[in-house]
């Protein structure tokens, strides 16, 4: 019961903290006169949507008990703080034949390539984001577990 308690008040402070840093990163786009994009304003129809497939070997010997609950948890976390032209799809990854990640774009598949040329319009490098995500995922796998 307490491990149950901590974890649920662990991620309402993470999800606190990601707000307040997404409200710092908007006030400051604001007071630079910038027009700020957020998820709210940003079409969904030019929204790439980035599928991955998480392993359940990757959340430890017992992850296939935990693989489903924490792909809802890691969506949520990633929808939280990533940019608005972004539409996160994180999903157990069950079928070792199909790609661990994958974009669309109005429901079209696109390369990798292709993906970065999308990712440079926005000025981000594809290999960044690559990690950016690795580390993101690193950090919410620890935090689903508390560590």
């Amino acid at each position: 019961m307490e491990y149950l308690l901590i974890t649920i008040i662990l991620r309402i402070i993470y999800q606190f903290n990601l707000f307040l840093l997404n409200a710092v990163v908007l006030l400051k786009k604001f007071k630079r006169g910038k027009k700020v994009v957020t998820a709210d304003n940003f079409p969904d129809s030019k929204k790439m949507t980035v599928l991955f497939r998480m392993e359940p070997g990757s959340l430890g010997p017992d992850g296939a008990q935990y693989i489903s609950e924490f792909c809802e948890f890691a969506q949520m976390q990633l929808r939280a703080c990533s940019d608005a032209h972004i539409h996160w799809v994180i999903v157990p990854r069950t079928d070792k034949s199909l790609a661990e990640m994958e974009f669309q774009l109005s429901s079209k598949k696109l390369t990798s390539a292709k993906a970065g040329q999308y990712l440079a319009v926005f000025g981000q490098n594809f290999d960044d984001f690559e990690e950016q995500l690795e580390d993101n995922l690193e950090a919410i796998v620890n935090q689903y577990f508390g560590r």
